[in-house]
């Protein structure tokens, strides 16, 4: 009888870990199913350096690209762009609808504030343009909550062609729903893609220039505590590594290189992180291990793919966008995405 209670004990144990593992709460390690390139579809061509992406619950993407603030790709496949591009870059959805789009003006060496869209009326609106009395010029990738919370990453006061830079300048900022923005996370090198758990306990974050993930507790009032680093590192990364170095360089070692960039759950907890100039996707399973989704080592349909996302009707056709080609493309994966804070909980 002891030793039954005991081995009772020991499971009950064992499964409660597991029901604990990881970020987003959601059960045993499910590592996805890998794709190959064959895998991937065409959505749509021909974009103006596209770079973020996301998804409606009735059909329709947003693609950031330089022919307007935002791109809204319908149902029919046209795509309708919606007021001025500064320099669009992350895009995420708020819970009304709305779209959220942030500038990285150093492209261009113009602002790079954080702007919300109404697709509906066209309205276009700036949400936060400075911060602690500084211009801002890189905000990178948005996420937004459920309860009206949206974080931004602001990734370097420049230049912006040092992809391995050793100043951890970069900072998430957070803008209430007030409409109060403040910095919430510091010294952060070239931090780039942001989302949130199932739970929104969390933010997470893609240090570039690391070559990993980082996230933080987030508390009530909407502030960041407790960083710590989630998975392993990504692949090689190195000091004050430049853009056009790394473009001159073959593409078999391209492949191995650890630069992350856009980052998205799916309903097991798997957190999945595009490689940009390795042409890889990869996720991270809720025990910490680093698995292979896809590598197009020709650049066919993943070329530099920045952000992704999952839509449809069932969360399980996966969005990438591939911005050397201009091109978004589309596969249909084993698991759903998570839903985000426009979609049904």
């Amino acid at each position: 009888m002891e030793m039954g209670r005991r081995e009772l004990l020991v499971s009950g144990m064992a499964m409660a870990l597991a029901g604990c593992a990881g970020s987003g709460g959601i059960g045993q390690p499910s590592p996805p199913k890998p794709l190959s390139v064959t895998d991937f579809t065409l959505v749509r061509g021909n974009l103006d350096a596209p770079e973020g992406i996301a998804s409606s619950p009735d059909g329709r993407l947003f693609v950031s690209n330089g022919g307007g603030a935002i791109g809204v790709l319908e149902h029919d496949g046209t795509l309708r762009q919606i007021g001025k591009a500064l320099a669009p870059n992350g895009v995420a959805v708020d819970r009304e609808g709305r779209v959220i789009v942030a500038n990285m003006g150093l492209l261009n060496k113009g602002p790079g504030p954080l702007q919300r869209i109404d697709v509906a009326t066209g309205t276009v609106e700036t949400l936060v343009s400075e911060l602690e009395g500084r211009q801002l010029v890189a905000s990178n990738g948005p996420a937004t909550a459920r309860n009206g919370d949206i974080y931004c990453t602001h990734s370097t006061w420049g230049p912006i062609g040092n992809i391995g830079t050793t100043t951890a300048s970069g900072f998430i900022y957070r803008c209430a729903p007030d409409g109060h923005a403040s910095i919430v996370a510091r010294d952060l090198r070239g931090v780039n893609g942001l989302c949130l758990d199932r739970e929104e306990r969390h933010v997470y974050a893609s240090l570039t220039a690391e070559g990993r993930i980082r996230r933080w507790r987030r508390q009530a009032d909407g502030s960041l505590t407790d960083p710590q680093d989630y998975g392993p590192q990504l692949g090689v990364v190195a000091p004050d590594q430049q853009a056009k170095d790394i473009r001159a360089m073959p593409a078999s070692e391209r492949a191995d290189l650890g630069y992350c960039d856009g980052i998205a759950f799916d309903q097991a907890g798997n957190l999945w992180v595009t490689l940009p100039f390795a042409n890889r996707i990869v996720a991270i399973t809720p025990d910490g291990r680093k698995v292979e989704i896809a590598h197009d080592s020709e650049g066919k349909m993943l070329s530099s793919p920045t952000n992704l996302c999952w839509g449809g009707a069932d969360l399980r056709d996966l969005y990438i966008v591939s911005r050397a080609s201009g091109m978004v493309v589309k596969a249909r994966t084993d698991v759903a995405g998570l839903p985000l804070a426009n979609w049904p909980g």
